[in-house]
């Protein structure tokens, strides 16, 4: 007869989830990264590129949030080239990287805010080439390292060979992604699906100029008004506190400005923990990130609130400060998956045409699917 001990351990097993991923101890974090370097056509005509940039950049961050590998969540980095600007060095095929890799999320939609359009020569294979040589890859093949180039003009212009650029790419274990800005065709006769079929990549097609159908939910308002108190939960430290606090209020307006709905995506993609870090200025992420920081950090560095205090003062601040946070971030996901439940609802009049946005999201979901990050509901 089973011992009553083993049946249950038995049952246990039994009823488990099958789907969910089990949390490995002694599995490296930094597995869990996913370095997405962007590439943006910026000549004249591509306006509407820039602005669905700007606008669907924290749809994306929400989605990579959302991934999981063995039981522990995603960073992201992002990486940014422009290219086909006039003004850029012609030597140097009028490529010009903005920013390296990054986490710094506040920062990528600055630059992104910054961009402006001028007439120039595309060169694909040149900028695709510049980002896998110049960037800070990490060597690592489990990680999800991924180009996208977007652009509206021939795929094989300019000195360089995209087909050597984009094998080169598929040797480094790198995925290249071509999202074209026009009709499927055209791209195709363009070399964008060429591109990509020599990378292991996913070719796209997008309208370039959609306004992003979406709708303002009875979620929103309140989104709004909880992403108000969340801001006042980052207290700067160091001395770029109040350059990055300014720059966070600015990317909030910048966002708000976008569209009717783009500031509440990014109230929703700034409660997302594993990809929006700021702890190399905010006292809260910098104490979670490292859990004996405050004994470190000199009274000088420190917000005005903490000043003079006790360490044990100053941690049970934090640890206010870090609960409040939470409350409100909580309360941010659930308002917004019960948005996503409305939206789902109502979009039967959804335009069929892929954005930039959409096209990132689907190429991400299923590549890094390969690298074995789960993508959790």
């Amino acid at each position: 007869m089973m011992k009553p001990l083993t049946l249950l351990i038995l049952i246990a097993f039994i009823i488990r989830p099958i789907n969910a991923q089990t949390i490995d101890s002694s599995y490296n974090p930094s597995h869990n990264i996913i370095q997405l370097a962007l590439l943006l056509d910026v000549s004249n005509s591509m306006d509407g590129l820039i602005d669905q940039a700007k606008s669907e950049l924290w749809n994306v961050v929400t989605e990579v949030s959302k991934a999981n590998k063995n039981g522990h969540s995603t960073r992201l980095e992002i990486a940014l080239y422009e290219y086909g600007r006039s003004r850029n060095d012609q030597t140097k095929g009028y490529v010009k990287k903005l920013l390296d890799y990054t986490n710094d999320l506040d920062t990528i939609s600055e630059v992104l805010f910054n961009l402006k359009t001028n007439g120039g020569d595309e060169y694909c294979g040149w900028v695709i080439k510049d980002a896998i040589n110049e960037l800070q890859w990490r060597d690592d093949d489990s990680i999800y390292r991924v180009i996208f180039i977007a652009g509206n003009e021939e795929f094989n212009q300019g000195k360089v060979d995209y087909k050597s650029s984009c094998k080169t790419g598929m040797e480094k274990n790198i995925f290249i992604n071509t999202i074209f800005c026009g009709d499927s065709m055209q791209g195709v006769r363009f070399f964008w699906k060429n591109g990509a079929d020599l990378a292991n990549g996913a070719y796209f097609f997008i309208n370039s100029n959609l306004n992003k159908y979406d709708i303002w939910t009875p979620y929103d308002s309140l989104i709004q008004l909880y992403g108000d108190s969340l801001n006042r939960t980052y207290w700067g430290y160091g001395i770029m506190a109040n350059l990055k606090k300014s720059n966070q209020f600015a990317q909030d307006k910048n966002a708000s400005a976008m569209s009717q709905t783009a500031g509440v995506k990014r109230s929703i993609a700034k409660t997302k923990k594993g990809v929006y870090d700021n702890s190399k200025w905010d006292v809260v992420d910098a104490n979670v990130k490292d859990s004996t920081w405050l004994n470190k950090a000199k009274d000088a560095d420190l917000p005005d609130s903490l000043k003079g205090k006790t360490l044990v003062e100053k941690k049970q601040i934090i640890d206010s400060l870090s609960k409040a946070r939470s409350r409100i971030s909580n309360n941010i996901n659930n308002l917004g998956k019960s948005r996503e439940a409305y939206i789902r609802e109502n979009q039967n009049n959804k335009p069929k045409e892929k954005t930039l946005g959409v096209a990132l999201i689907e190429a991400i979901r299923r590549q890094a699917s390969e690298k074995g990050f789960l993508f959790i509901e």
